[in-house]
């Protein structure tokens, strides 16, 4: 009796690192497409639906045949508006502007690890000639460049902030405190304690900023 226990027991356990080890999210910032408006900085505008990709590491449109891609002259486009909010068409992240003065903006990235060897997302990817469709253009993509060994676990969070006349940069309460001399860090810490703020929550970490930063 007490070694199937012990079988039983180790099939458990091995059964939950195995969910652990396979729980894997979107490969994609928003759960669906949003309608986005595309401002260039000539002054055209585009709608269409777009997404961020956290693998492959930029945005990405439909076009009006269901068709997904890439865009194709990323550096000539200005900001990107999905409803209220901005964000800016960097290369290798997605950045969203949440305060102009004092600047305060978040970047987006994928936590990406190893795909496990028995999940597999089928088919292959690559890119195809660039098209134009309204003088939107985009580069034809065919499912996920290279997904197939790679998996999201998360979404990071890093926070770009103007204090003075630097941009800095900070993702946690250690790397936010350093941004300030140590006469100023206890002060600090002791809003963060008593605000519960929690370095995941835009809002509060925009309310911090602004405290840290006000006269």
């Amino acid at each position: 009796m007490k070694q199937i226990l012990c079988w039983l027991s180790m099939w458990i356990c091995c059964f939950g690192l195995l969910a652990q080890e396979t729980e894997h999210y979107s490969p994609y910032l928003f759960d669906k497409f949003q309608d986005c408006l595309i401002v260039y900085k000539d002054g055209r505008q585009f709608t269409a639906p777009v997404n961020y990709h956290l693998i492959q590491k930029h945005f990405v449109f439909i076009d009006p045949e269901q068709k997904e891609k890439e865009f194709s002259n990323l550096d000539l486009i200005a900001v990107l508006r999905i409803g209220n909010r901005s964000f800016l068409p960097n290369r290798q992240s997605a950045t969203e502007v949440i305060q102009v003065d004092p600047k305060f903006n978040v970047t987006y990235t994928g936590d990406i690890r190893k795909a496990p060897k028995k999940l597999s997302y089928g088919g292959t990817t690559q890119t195809a000639s660039v098209d134009t469709y309204s003088g939107l253009a985009g580069k034809g993509l065919i499912s996920g460049i290279q997904d197939n060994d790679r998996i999201i676990i998360g979404i990071n969070k890093t926070y770009e902030v103007k204090i003075g006349k630097k941009t800095k940069r900070f993702y946690n309460k250690k790397s936010f405190l350093k941004l300030f001399p140590k006469v100023k860090q206890n002060k600090l810490n002791k809003y963060i304690e008593e605000n519960q703020i929690d370095f995941s929550v835009v809002d509060k970490v925009l309310k911090l900023f602004n405290f840290s930063v006000s006269k």
